[in-house]
């Protein structure tokens, strides 16, 4: 392999077998080389061969980021990989690693974001938040530093951005919409949280929610579906009721019309968690 671009003394940027660009990280992998020298095999430590959009921007910051934590973050996501049941996106490696980066220099600096901010991820996205204690506490053995507690709430936002292949700012959108339904149920049924049906529920809600802040519609509208949503209004109406204010709520506040294959579905969901 040949050095394409060094981009510090521990990154460089390469060519695999297919031509295709990677990205060698080592120690002093660099050193006293220049763009064409032979890459020293022994010197590479990692190679991260991410293609398109995301392949772009993690090499547009990795030059700026120590080399330690790129690869405490790789680790780190590897990991999260291995435990997630769910598939996760390489925007991750980007997503991930520059808030690895940013919260060592925050705590360095004794700067401690409000973690009342993000109260809601605890409950509404459990196995992510579980997923982000342990990571943070992986985080703390590798990088002998005292990491709060709150951490894991915004690793655990970072995994779900992967989850959903969103942007940050839209994940805070979703998470908000999520509370909005769950808090409008709340208000007409006691809920059991702990309840698997209510995690069945949340989940649901969160990729109802991810359709609402993209403007996205099912794609299936069955007459069918409208003929079972009217008996429901009839043998449910406590339910239903429920349904329509989150249906004008979502309509008022973020200008998305409610199908009826959205309600039914809720509706079921609803059946299930309040029987």
């Amino acid at each position: 392999m040949i050095i394409k671009q060094i981009y510090n003394n521990n990154v460089i940027l390469s060519e695999n077998e297919a031509g295709d660009e990677i990205i060698l990280v080592g120690r002093g992998i660099a050193f006293g080389m220049t763009r064409g020298s032979k890459v020293v095999e022994g010197r590479i430590e990692k190679k991260f061969e991410l293609q398109d959009d995301v392949g772009k921007k993690f090499k547009t910051f990795v030059q700026d980021v120590p080399y330690k934590t790129i690869l405490v973050s790789e680790e780190i996501i590897d990991y999260i990989k291995t435990q997630s049941t769910k598939r996760i996106n390489d925007s991750i490696y980007v997503t991930l690693t520059d808030h690895i980066a940013n919260m060592i220099e925050r705590i360095k600096m004794g700067i401690v974001f409000d973690p009342t901010l993000l109260l809601n991820v605890k409950s509404l996205y459990k196995e992510e938040y579980r997923l982000g204690l342990k990571v943070k506490e992986l985080l703390r053995q590798k990088l002998k530093i005292d990491i709060d507690d709150g951490e894991a709430s915004f690793i655990a936002l970072h995994i779900i951005n992967a989850e959903l292949d969103s942007n940050m700012q839209q994940m805070y959108e979703i998470t908000a919409v999520t509370e909005e339904i769950l808090n409008l149920v709340r208000e007409d049924f006691q809920i059991d949280t702990e309840n698997g049906q209510c995690d069945r529920f949340i989940t649901h809600c969160r990729f109802f929610a991810q359709r609402v802040v993209n403007n996205e519609y099912l794609s299936t509208q069955s007459g069918c579906n409208l003929s079972t949503y009217q008996t429901f209004e009839q043998t449910h109406p406590q339910e239903t009721a429920c349904i329509e204010r989150i249906a004008q709520r979502i309509k008022d506040r973020y200008g998305y019309t409610v199908s009826i294959d959205e309600k039914l579905y809720i509706m079921i969901h609803l059946i299930r968690l309040t029987k």
